[in-house]
């Protein structure tokens, strides 16, 4: 079977390497032929079809008939049910499957969905959303916490955020103006950003 393999992390302090290595040795494993990697750094609550590589990775499917996707786990699609369902019915009425290394599963096979396997991807996508709101509860409440023992002040008035620091917030952005020929307006459609927000990224990214 051919194979590509998409990876996802969700800064760009994080590094898509150990992934890529786990799929790779799985693919080799498995006697898949192995095509090409797509890689990125951006949130997963960003909707796939607003990210560089992903788009790539389905315009690549589309000219060489793949028959799988690679990836390590449903969250790496993203992290909402809506958008994680629609990008596997995407890559399905492709009869391209998705191989999901966390259960070892494979979703759409020999013209067919595999019903078990849709199922646990709805169940997963679903609890990867719950993780995602959780951990921004769990975020909230500390900052509430520390606003009663005084040790949150939130940002300094006047303070600046480094160069590192806008690149990292705004990840789907940079990689869209690094990866990508899109204007700065489209890039702000997309990302739903305002265009005075790209355009900051865009001077950032060139220096």
């Amino acid at each position: 079977m051919k194979t590509v393999i998409y990876t996802r992390v969700s800064s760009q302090s994080q590094d898509n390497q150990r992934q890529i290595l786990n799929l790779k040795r799985i693919a080799d494993e498995k006697n898949w032929k192995m095509k090409r990697t797509f890689q990125e750094k951006v949130s997963g609550t960003t909707r796939a079809n607003s990210r560089s590589e992903f788009y790539k990775m389905i315009q690549y499917i589309e000219n060489n008939s793949i028959d799988l996707v690679l990836i390590s786990e449903v969250s790496r699609i993203g992290r909402r049910v809506l958008d994680v369902l629609n990008s596997v019915e995407l890559l399905h009425k492709k009869h391209t499957g998705i191989f999901i290394q966390q259960f070892n599963i494979i979703t759409f096979q020999d013209g067919k969905e595999d019903p078990i396997a849709k199922m646990l991807l709805q169940m997963l996508s679903i609890g990867a959303e719950m993780e995602n709101s959780m951990r921004k509860n769990r975020q909230l409440e500390g900052i509430q916490l520390a606003k009663l023992n005084q040790k949150y002040k939130g940002r300094q008035k006047g303070a600046k955020a480094t160069p590192s620091n806008l690149l990292e917030k705004y990840s789907d952005v940079y990689d869209l103006i690094k990866k990508s020929d899109l204007s700065l307006r489209r890039i702000a459609q997309i990302t739903e950003h305002s265009i005075n927000t790209v355009r900051k990224i865009r001077n950032i990214a060139s220096l």
